[in-house]
This record gives structure tokens, sequence and C-alpha cells, in this order.
């Protein structure tokens, strides 16, 4: 019989862990150290090919922890705190051609190839330091174009934006905006988030120990959630740029900002009158899965109902919206009338007609809950309801070439539509009803066309399909005679 074991090839291993680290973890893991060595000012200093960090914290009773790999030399409740992983300064061997160390009254200076060989690097006395000094010479700037200096300028922006460690950067000191302690910090679950309620909540950015962490926003950067995550909640070996359940972590970090969006959105709702925070707010709880909200409150806004003028019948022309400014009261609503269309998009129009000649509401807003009280009051109309009067009929064409085929179209003396029951109808000089399109000379053919096609082909929008058309539908009007 014999006995196998796990072994290490140590210089392989340290060889090949050069390609798990990047620059930018290597910036990181050195403030980290700082701030876990209690470090309250940290100076980072770049010069050509020369990087210097130095901080002011208790400094290192043993430089050996500093090589010692997956020995982190920090005390039991940090390591259990931070799951510190011993790793900081094997990042920058892999990128730098020496490495020199100064800390209380030791230091040392050895090639960064040596250390990785496992050579034996020699600590001597050194004048008495409070604190560390790391020093990396023959750094390379990792982005072609920019010297070392203006990349780590730009690199410790971003690091440093909630670092709760002051940083200096070649003598200034660095902006920290999501380190002020006065800032409206949320407690949660996962951690304490910064709410901004007109950002998305699904738009967020994390940092983990002070240190961003996961991929950069494409969002617009001033618009998202922060949330500083719990310490002890654990990153990815080796270089910890993306949590190690990332997608557990993801939708547990998803759930607390969830929960403290729409609990400032209560807050928020219990400070402010209904009319404000319809104003304010109704927008953000209508994109935010909080539509419910809205519920009880006896104002809505103008935008969620059809703009006549704007967007008149008929198909929307490409990408074309024009909302209506302002607020409604619900008694206001009730007495003129809310209406909502059911029907497939081919035959809305025929309904839409209807609802312009009455001059009344068409709620369009599909993001409302079930059980808000617009939901209630909207009357229901299909077009199939819609009752088409007209006078004599001064021509008639089968089969007119226009971009969608219309079995008929009709020109009449005088138009007007109703619903059934209805004594009276409304005016109108255009309308569709089924394959049959009824006009009056008073009609506007670039009104009329949008009752025919939205002229979009194959996600294009084709302007002159639709001057064709209503150069047809010109001439139609303009007929003097009886067919």
């Amino acid at each position: 019989m014999s006995l196998i074991r796990l072994k290490t090839n140590q210089h392989r291993l340290i060889a090949n862990l050069r390609h798990a680290f990047t620059p930018h973890s290597m910036l990181g893991e050195l403030l980290q150290n700082a701030r876990r060595a209690k470090a309250s000012h940290i100076h980072v200093i770049a010069d050509g090919n020369t990087l210097i960090v130095s901080d002011d914290g208790i400094g290192i009773a043993d430089l050996q922890s500093l090589i010692h790999i997956a020995e982190s030399g920090w005390d039991p409740a940090l390591q259990a705190r931070e799951n510190a992983f011993g790793l900081g300064v094997l990042s920058t061997l892999y990128f730098a051609e020496r490495l020199s160390v100064h800390s209380g009254s030791q230091s040392f200076r050895a090639s960064t190839a040596a250390i990785i060989r496992g050579d034996d690097i020699e600590v001597r006395h050194a004048p008495p330091l409070t604190g560390t000094e790391i020093r990396l010479d023959g750094v390379q700037s990792p982005q072609a174009g920019l010297g070392l200096s203006e990349w780590i300028g730009q690199r410790l922006e971003r690091l440093c934006e909630a670092f709760p460690v002051r940083v200096s950067f070649n003598g200034t000191e660095l902006a920290r905006p999501l380190a002020d302690a006065s800032l409206p910090w949320r407690d949660t679950p996962m951690g304490r988030v910064l709410l901004d309620l007109s950002s998305s909540p699904k738009h967020w950015r994390c940092f983990l120990q002070g240190l961003p962490i996961g991929r950069v926003p494409t969002f617009d950067p001033s618009a998202y959630q922060v949330i500083l995550l719990r310490d002890d909640i654990i990153a990815r070996l080796p270089d910890r740029q993306y949590l190690l359940n990332e997608e557990d972590d993801h939708r547990r970090i998803q759930a607390a900002i969830d929960g403290a969006y729409r609990q400032a959105l209560i807050e928020a709702k219990e400070s402010l009158s209904g009319r404000e925070f319809v104003e304010l707010y109704a927008e953000t709880c209508l994109s935010s899965s909080n539509a419910d909200l809205l519920n009880d409150i006896p104002f809505a806004l103008c935008e969620w109902f059809r703009n006549w003028e704007g967007n008149p019948p008929g198909y929307y022309r490409y990408r074309e919206w024009y909302p209506l400014d302002g607020i409604a009261t619900r008694a206001a609503l009730q007495e003129v009338g809310v209406w909502c269309i059911e029907s497939d998009r081919d035959d809305e129009p025929t309904a839409e007609v209807y609802l312009q000649a009455r001059q009344t509401f068409l709620l369009e807003e599909p993001r409302l809950h079930a059980a808000h009280w617009l939901m209630h009051l909207a009357r229901t109309l299909t077009p199939d309801q819609v009752r088409v009067r007209h006078g004599p009929i001064l021509h008639t064409e089968d089969w007119p070439e226009l971009a969608e085929r219309l079995a008929e179209l009709v020109l009449v003396e005088t138009l007007g539509v109703s619903l059934e029951g209805e004594r009276d109808a409304y005016p109108v000089v255009a309308v569709r009803k089924g394959d049959t399109l009824y006009l009056t000379p008073a009609a506007d053919a670039d009104d009329a066309t949008r009752l025919i096609c939205d002229y979009v082909f194959d996600e294009c929008y084709r302007e002159e399909r639709k001057d064709e058309d209503a150069q047809t539908l010109t001439s139609v009007c303009s007929m003097p005679t009886v067919f």
C-alpha cells in the first residue's frame, strides 16, 4: 500500500498567482492594509515609476507576516470579522521591480523577483517610524498613454469614494463624498444604504470594507443607490474584486435596497400633502414596484392621460410622445369622465376618435396598481361600441392604394360618432370603422393618415410612404362632385 497527500509546488504556485491579481487590486490592498492597521491618514505618492504608500497606523510587529502567504498577521477578531486572507502585499510583487518596507524600527528592501523565488531577505534596524511605509520601485502604468501618477490619481478617486480613512495623493487630500457621517444612511440586513429616490432602486453600487466591489456601473454614475456592505460578507479570492457568493448576495442586496427604498417613500408620503407626493414621487412609485402607495391619494398626474392636442387619435408617430402637464383631482376626473380602451391595436383609433370628440380623459398609464381608484372610475370602451353617423356621400373608392389596405374610402358631407343609446353624435372630420375610412372635405390629410398606419416598416419609419398617402387623401377630400 502507498500513501499520497496534498503537496504544493510553492514557487510555481506563487509565480502562477501573477495572473490572479491586477494593478487595480494592488492599490486597493495597500489602502486596506493601512485601514486595518487603524491608520487615521494615508499618504500616497507617485513619482515617475515609484509608488509610496505610508500611514500612521499601529505598524507591523513582524515583517515576516507581510510576505507570509495566507497568514495575515492581524488579530483573530479582525480576521473573523473581515475574513482577511493574508494575500495583500503579495499582489504588489507582480507589478514592481523592488519592494521596500519600513515599519516601526524595522525595514527591508529586496527585488520582487527574489521575494517570489523565496530568497532570504534581510531585515534591518531602522530609525523609529510611526506607522508603515511601503515603497514600490519600477512600477508601470497599466494604461497605455497614461503615466503612473495620472493613472493612480484616477484610480484613487474611485477607491476612496467611501473609504473611511483620510487619503492624500501627492500632497492633496482626496474627496471622500460617501464617507460623510452626516449622510442619511439606512440600516438594512446587508449593510447601510444611501438612497436617491430620483433614481431606480435597481441601479446600485457596492462597497465592502470601504472599497468598491463588483462591476463598474455602465449607467449614469450619478444615478444609483449606494450600499456599504457588512464587513463579514466575503469577497472572492484572491484579489477581492467580486463577491464570493455574487448571485445570492446580489439578490439579498436588491431585497435590502428595495425595502429601504419603499420605507423612504412611505416616510415621504407621511410628511407631504397628497398633491405634493403625487407631484414629486408618482413616477418613482410607478417605476419601482411601489404603485400601491398611490392608491388612496385623490390626485392624478395629467400625464397619465392622452394629450389629444399633442397626440391626436390614431397610431403614434415613431417615438413621439407629448405628455400633459399638471395634476387633476379625483372630483374633477369624476365630473368629466375617465375611459380606457379595450381592443387590439388595429381598431383602437376608432375608439380614440370618439373619446377625443367628447374631450374626455383616456387613461394610458399601464403601471397603476389594480386597486387604484382610477381603475374603478374608468369606463371601458371597445371600438365595436362606436357608431358612425354621416351625411350625404360625396365619393367612394374601393380598395384605395394606401399603406394599409382598406376595403373602402368614403368621402361624406358631414360625419359624427356616438355610442349606442346616445341621442346626439359628436362631430368629427375623419374616423375609421373596420376596413372603411370615412372623411369629410374638412379633414386634414396628415391627421387622417394616423388612422391608417404608423408607417414603421422593418423597424424604420417611412416618411415617404406617409407623404404618398397624405397626397392621396388630399385629392379625395378636394373632390367637388358626388361619385
